[in-house]
């Protein structure tokens, strides 16, 4: 089975007692077929790119990391910490050492104001970093945050399954021809399933299946779902 090391940040540990951890996996589970965990991009940076290709000779196969966004302005409004370049960098860093990256991308997080940013400047850094994978999740959200809040008080206006499915395409579209990675829609939050093993070769089936999702009409009639709890 995989082993995903559990926590919100295992990158922030310190790497003699990461590698030390990966090394006790592979040496009790002799044919793990993956190791991966969550990383932080700041966590990333601090660490050098010799500590970064201990991790990946010590057996780390794949990180996670949240890109939500490649709009400085969603990121700012957003409190996310981390700043286009910085996740350009610590992207670019990750796949140098050795290690695969799967970047989180989140559809309609910059409401229908900040949809024509959110598209055009979150193309340009998966352009730029050409992860290994990237992953579409939707929006939701959750009671008890400022988000919610603005949500509420109609400051943010949440995007129509249709909008959503527009910004995935529109983001595609928009992608340099560089790009290879592979595309997933995993999640229940999302409208389609559809996914792609190689973007570059998959490009325009992947967007005239989702035009053929945009252009259904039982879509206009599909209610937002927001869902606070999966």
């Amino acid at each position: 089975y995989p082993v995903f090391l559990a926590g919100g940040n295992p990158t922030s540990a310190p790497t003699e007692y990461l590698v030390k951890i990966i090394e006790y996996v592979r040496l009790r589970m002799k044919n793990v077929p993956r190791i991966s965990c969550y990383a932080k991009a700041l966590d990333i940076l601090r660490k050098t790119d010799e500590e970064l290709k201990f991790l990946a000779e010590a057996g780390l196969d794949i990180v996670y990391m949240g890109l939500e966004s490649g709009s400085s302005e969603i990121l700012r409004i957003m409190h996310k910490g981390n700043t286009p370049k910085s996740m350009i960098k610590a992207g670019k860093k990750v796949l140098k050492a050795g290690i695969k990256l799967s970047l989180y991308v989140m559809l309609g997080l910059g409401g229908k104001k900040l949809s024509e940013d959110h598209v055009k400047e979150t193309a340009r850094v998966l352009t730029e970093i050409n992860p290994t994978i990237f992953r579409f999740r939707t929006l939701n959200v959750m009671p008890n945050t400022p988000l919610w809040e603005d949500w509420k008080s109609g400051d943010f206006e949440l995007l129509s399954p249709i909008e959503c499915l527009i910004e995935e395409r529109d983001i595609l579209k928009n992608l340099g021809e560089n790009v290879t990675s592979q595309v997933f829609n995993d999640h229940v939050s999302n409208y389609c399933g559809i996914e792609s093993s190689n973007i570059k070769i998959d490009r325009a089936p992947f967007i005239n299946t989702l035009n053929s999702y945009i252009n259904d009409p039982k879509m206009k009639n599909l209610s937002r779902k927001n869902l606070t709890q999966m």
